[in-house]
């Protein structure tokens, strides 16, 4: 792994990268170093070599941690004067770097916003006295691309377990689809479904190294019915009743926990419609809807490979809806899923937002989830793996809509 991270170094032309860790604060030092070091530690990571400034309280756990000693350099330093000198020493053999990347951000993401304020003031302050002894320039940047990058691919195993959790998930909406009937209200949906999650979870617990389960988000899930669509994405459910001619709209997803104390979570959205007496089939305007929503993901999923800018899928996804004489909607086209339902990497919206302007990585998992935002509307939302050759949804896409016919 940290391999990998001195070639994202070297990609971004980045020469030097400072991690600071207290009592694992910094998440990403625990992924990429390890999880053994509680008292305050320093990684410092370059193109060639890594440095790792560690107190004498935690000289004892340095001994558990495996790692190639031509490469990664452990320093146990015992008070702060002798700190200093360590990094002074390591800032001189790299010749005085003129820029230091550490983990703050520049876009408001608490996902890389890693460092507190006064960390910040304090780590910088440490790291420019050698500088200022030897009368040279540094300046401080933002590792949040490397961090983005590194952060947003999922593991091959992650992946999988992924897949078993988004198809869990489609079989949770399919059955509560089949239950629903006219006359019940948003409010009893929710219920229903959270019934049905229980009933389903039950005969996973145990299977897959499935330990436990819950709901994706609070008040999930979000039911939207009729003209209650035109309320937004993210209203709650009402005492309106579903009733002949409406459309139905889902969006849920599941947290389940693994043995080895992994947590993942799916996020996806499907739609149905309500027969009226004398239909056997949608009319033109919802079949329209549904079809203008499915039309729009498999374009949009042609171009999910790795180098991609969130913007570019999201004009491609977002123009199919516009094209067919229906409103923009007024939300993202998609984001990084499976650590955390909104998880850290590049955002499919619009281009005024930074995170729209990074990368898809290969194997980072997004949605695709446009929108057609009238009453009767609909919205899929679905879950794909970034592949060089394009997106792969990682379970079954809805392709027919929904009926429910009493």
């Amino acid at each position: 792994m940290l391999k990998k991270v001195q070639e994202t170094l070297t990609k971004y032309n980045k020469k030097v990268w400072v991690m600071y860790n207290v009592e694992n604060h910094d998440k990403y030092f625990c992924k990429f170093f390890s999880r053994n070091l509680s008292t305050q530690s320093i990684c410092l990571i370059s193109e060639e070599e890594i440095y790792v400034f560690v107190s004498t309280l935690d000289a004892q756990n340095v001994t558990k941690l495996k790692y190639n000693k031509d490469k990664i350099h452990i320093l146990i330093y015992e008070n702060t004067t002798k700190l200093k000198e360590y990094i002074e020493d390591v800032i001189a053999k790299l010749k005085f770097p003129n820029e230091i990347c550490l983990s703050y951000s520049t876009m408001s993401d608490k996902s890389t916003d890693i460092l507190t304020h006064g960390e910040f003031v304090m780590l910088t302050t440490l790291l420019k006295e050698p500088y200022q002894k030897y009368q040279k320039k540094v300046k401080f940047s933002s590792a949040e691309k490397i961090i983005y990058e590194l952060a947003a691919e999922k593991t091959s195993k992650q992946i999988e377990r992924l897949k078993i959790i988004a198809s869990i998930t489609d079989e949770i909406l399919t059955t509560t689809f089949s239950k629903l009937k006219s006359g019940i209200t948003e409010i009893q949906i929710v219920d229903l479904t959270v019934n049905i999650t229980d009933k389903i979870m039950k005969k996973y617990i145990g299977k897959d190294n499935i330990c436990s389960y819950g709901m994706a988000w609070e008040n999930c899930p979000i039911v939207l019915t009729g003209e209650n669509f035109l309320k937004g994405g993210h209203a709650l459910p009402s005492e309106k009743k579903l009733k002949k001619g409406d459309t139905v709209y889902f969006d849920f997803g599941i947290s389940v926990t693994f043995d080895d104390e992994e947590t993942l979570f799916s996020d996806m959205q499907r739609m149905g419609y309500v027969l009226k007496e004398d239909e056997i089939a949608p009319p033109k305007e919802v079949k329209k809807v549904f079809d203008t929503l499915v039309e729009a993901i498999e374009e949009g999923i042609e171009e999910l490979k790795p180098g991609k800018k969130g913007y570019e899928i999201d004009s491609i996804v977002r123009n199919e809806i516009t094209k067919a004489g229906y409103p923009d909607y007024n939300h993202a086209t998609g984001h990084p899923v499976g650590l955390k339902v909104h998880d850290i990497g590049a955002i499919i919206t619009l281009k005024n937002s930074k995170r729209a302007r990074l990368e898809l990585v290969e194997n980072g998992v997004y949605t695709l989830e446009p929108r057609v935002s009238i009453a009767n509307g609909g919205s899929i939302e679905e879950m794909i793996q970034v592949t060089k050759f394009g997106g792969l949804p990682l379970c079954k896409m809805q392709k027919k809509l929904y009926l429910i016919k009493n």
